[in-house]
């Protein structure tokens, strides 16, 4: 008996020091993810509306978490020991927010969106490295020719990717997406040819997803969701590590941004129309269901929350970049359109315009002169 009493007093101490170190090491990652981003922001009066929504965003969404940590762990009785030993916070928190339509209909459209914002922050991330790369060489070769015993120039640090998606997925899409927009230069850019990105970081973000379409086929807190959630953020992290160059085109290798802008799009649009008719021709699903399930409890008000931040980040963006090159009209139509067709559908649309809008049709012609040559 003593024997017995003893290994099971040994498998609750290595299940209670599992779980102390899971949270600790979550919150040690989005603290370290938001300074980091925090402290290579580029502060000005034109990124003030970002700034502000990220502000805005963490204080909203973080509130709502905190408060639903609070109602579990009441839950519980108070009893933090039982609390850490019985609660999945990481799986039981999706399972809220997914186990039925209307709060899948909130759910969906921020997840789905999470292969854009993915594309889009490995995109102009690299470039952004590049420039970065690029600056430095240039910083240096200065230096030599004026003086060479003289220092280089600094240049502003380069923020890996991973540390907005780190941010972005474990703490708030629309903290970390309006941070790193914050550190991008707003001036128009013009290129011979649209962008391109490996065909594995392609099928990658693809794959997840499809991760996040299937997770309302999974019974909820069944180890296939909690396998497939992980699958999820496996398929979703991965893009983030890979470094490569934006400008290299590729037949089989690579994929053209806006094509997989496009099909990402094509995605979210067949999704978003799948989840929202029910609540058009069902006489039970009145619309009224969708505005109760965001108040179901904190958890889901704060995703919800996410959500709407993110409508609004868009929004934003799509306004000034449009405006920047002159067709602001597109930016405006599209803003309006959203509500309706997504966040999730809209932006992907736009992304892929404005990337073919920032070919210079003239730059290619004189390209392909020259391999012609």
């Amino acid at each position: 008996m003593d024997t017995t009493a003893s290994a099971a007093a040994a498998a609750d101490s290595t299940l209670y020091y599992k779980a102390v170190g899971s949270i600790a090491i979550y919150f040690v990652t989005v603290i370290s993810a938001l300074v980091v981003c925090i402290a290579r922001t580029r502060f000005s009066a034109q990124n003030a509306v970002y700034i502000l929504i990220a502000l805005s965003s963490l204080l909203t969404t973080w509130y709502y978490i905190i408060s639903w940590f609070q109602k579990e762990y009441e839950s519980f009785g108070s009893d933090f020991d039982r609390f850490l030993l019985e609660s999945d916070l990481f799986v039981q928190a999706y399972a809220i927010v997914t186990n039925t339509l209307p709060k899948w209909w909130w759910s969906s459209q921020l997840l789905i969106l999470t292969g854009t914002a993915l594309t889009c922050w490995s995109v102009e991330g690299q470039s952004l490295r590049l420039e970065n790369t690029e600056k430095k060489r240039a910083s240096y070769a200065a230096a030599a020719a004026a003086a060479p015993a003289a220092p280089a120039a600094k240049t502003k640090s380069w923020t890996p990717t991973r540390w907005f998606v780190l941010l972005g997925f474990f703490g708030s899409m629309s903290v970390g997406g309006p941070l790193f927009l914050a550190q991008l230069d707003p001036k128009p850019k013009t290129r011979p040819q649209a962008r391109s990105v490996p065909t594995l970081l392609a099928l990658l973000i693809l794959a997840g997803e499809a991760s996040v379409i299937a997770t309302p086929l999974f019974k909820t807190m069944s180890t296939g969701f909690t396998y497939n959630l992980i699958l999820t953020h496996a398929l979703f992290l991965v893009p983030s590590l890979i470094s490569f160059n934006p400008d290299t085109h590729k037949r089989f290798s690579t994929v053209s941004l806006p094509t997989l802008y496009s099909i990402l799009a094509l995605i979210a649009f067949v999704s978003h129309i799948m989840y929202t008719l029910p609540f058009v021709i069902s006489p039970i699903m009145q619309p009224r269901v969708l505005y109760n399930a965001l108040w179901f409890n904190h958890c889901q008000t704060s995703i919800s929350a996410d959500l709407v931040f993110n409508n609004i980040l868009a929004a934003v963006y799509m306004i000034q970049s449009s405006r920047q090159l002159k067709k602001l009209r597109v930016g405006l139509v599209l803003s309006l359109v959203m509500p309706v067709l997504s966040v999730s559908t809209v932006l992907p649309l736009y992304l892929s315009w404005k990337e073919r809008q920032s070919v210079d049709k003239q730059a290619a012609k004189v390209k392909d002169a020259k391999k012609k040559e």
